[in-house]
């Protein structure tokens, strides 16, 4: 039933999404998102804007921020692996860095162009999922590529499509059923990656998203090559009206996911959008 119902849900956010229209540009409306559901967009923050994130999962560590070093080119700051490589053997941080490259400004149907990088190496085996679920382990080098496209159809309705590459080392899949132990390890792999995306917004303190993706994504069972994704869900402003900076550049995202690991014939399902992480949003200076 979980499955069905999945798919189910997945549609009616898509057939919703499909019926946009025009509104003024405020709260999530005009903002720039750069991973929404799991999708890599072809968007970078302004020069000085700055995005912390918090999932509760990595606390009391603090999980990644964003920063524009320019107008076109934004920096992500892994600070959970910088920060809790320190206690885990050699400890040593966690060599991470990711980058975004603006190369086109939408311009009539041409969509918005970006190049993004992402490198990071662990020093031992971490576990990204574990029994009950299928068991997904890395180690050593993790590099993708991407291509993004993003495209602007009206003020609230936005769509993203990446597409690129990803080298890894020492991945390992195992089976959770034990009436059918699989495991599959790659000493290595370089693998395509694909994402679509839609994303409506058709509230100032709503906005509701929908991706398909093949391979490597940013969020969620991050730096993965192979698995196959469906996520939806929502990203929420509840007090982008309130006077104190804190609650108005507060928000929230909400995410359902389907996760197909084909080498061990497994899936990872969370039906009813869960996996929440917070986050604010706002300019640290002036242009």
């Amino acid at each position: 039933m979980a499955r069905p119902l999945f798919y189910t849900l997945f549609l009616c956010v898509l057939t919703f999404m499909a019926k946009a229209q025009n509104a003024s540009i405020r709260g999530l409306q005009g903002e720039t998102f750069l991973h929404p559901a799991d999708a890599f967009t072809a968007y970078t923050l302004r020069k000085g804007e700055f995005i912390f994130n918090q999932s509760p999962f990595t606390l009391p560590l603090p999980s990644w921020a964003w920063y524009g070093l320019s107008d076109k080119i934004t920096m992500e700051i892994d600070l959970l692996p910088l920060i809790g490589g320190l206690f885990m053997p050699p400890h040593l941080p966690i060599p991470s860095i990711n980058l975004r490259f603006k190369l086109a400004d939408q311009r009539g149907l041409l969509p918005s162009i970006a190049f993004e990088t992402m490198y990071h190496h662990l020093w031992q085996d971490v576990y990204q999922s574990n029994y009950p679920n299928p068991v997904v382990r890395r180690k050593g080098n993790s590099w993708f590529n991407h291509l993004n496209f993003s495209y602007k159809a009206n003020s609230i309705l936005h769509f993203h499509f990446s597409v690129g590459l990803t080298y890894s080392e020492n991945l390992y899949f195992h089976s959770s059923d034990s009436t059918q132990d699989i495991e599959k390890f790659y000493p290595w792999t370089l693998e395509p990656d694909f994402n679509v995306s839609i994303d409506y917004r058709p509230k100032p303190w709503i906005s509701m998203h929908a991706t398909a993706s093949y391979g490597t994504t940013f969020v969620y069972l991050d730096n993965i090559p192979h698995k196959r994704q469906l996520a939806y869900g929502f990203r929420l402003a509840p007090f982008y009206k309130n006077r104190h900076g804190f609650l108005r550049h507060f928000r929230m995202e909400l995410i359902g996911l389907y996760i197909f690991l084909p080498d061990i014939n497994e899936a990872i399902e969370a039906i009813i959008p869960v996996y929440p992480y917070f986050y604010w949003q706002w300019q640290l200076r002036k242009k």
